[in-house]
């Protein structure tokens, strides 16, 4: 049961810090068969959700610093390529370092904004499909495996899998977000 967040006493960036950390556990707390099904439904978001905003609209961005959904689809391209790349990792080469990534730095040298966002999308869809079916085939005891992060420590298959699908709702809203600005404009 959702509750409520007076915003008279929060402010309103702290209740979206709060909403997210809240988020990420809830779906850390699912069964793994509820996060291999949740995961496995990606593609199938993204499809119906970029099928709601006509592509003119796709490099739009009501204030400097927002990513359009041109720029989410390439960050999340290259999440999914990560992911790709950890999720092996910890299967194959438990206990492995993986390397973190400036998203920021990412969009900006990589031109997000310039590159073609039906690319991105065709990448996260065969990407994610691919994830999904190395999942499904491995043993639960793979689940444990952990790879060395950086900056977050170590990360389980199982904790990676319950991120990446907070992680990808959360910038399938984004693109909602943009979608309301262009609206109302």
């Amino acid at each position: 049961m959702a509750r409520r967040i007076k915003t008279a006493f929060i402010d309103a960036a702290r209740i979206v810090e709060m909403e997210r950390a809240e988020l990420k556990k809830t779906v850390q707390e699912w069964s793994r068969p509820r996060k291999l099904a949740a995961f496995a439904k990606g593609p199938q978001f993204l499809t119906e959700t970029l099928k709601r905003f006509p592509k003119t609209m796709w490099g739009y961005t009501q204030k400097k610093g927002n990513w359009t959904i041109t720029q989410v689809l390439w960050h999340l391209a290259d999440q999914e390529a990560n992911l790709y790349v950890r999720l092996r990792r910890a299967i194959a080469e438990p206990g492995g370092f993986v390397s973190p990534y400036d998203q920021n730095l990412w969009a900006e040298q990589l031109q997000y904004s310039k590159s073609a966002p039906e690319q991105a999308r065709d990448i996260i869809l065969l990407l994610r499909m691919a994830n999904t079916d190395l999942l499904r085939r491995v043993p639960a005891k793979s689940w444990k495996g952990k790879v060395k992060h950086p900056e977050w420590g170590n990360l389980s298959l199982e904790y990676l899998v319950g991120l990446n699908i907070w992680h990808f709702e959360h910038h399938l809203g984004q693109m909602e977000r943009r979608y309301q600005e262009w609206k109302s404009r």
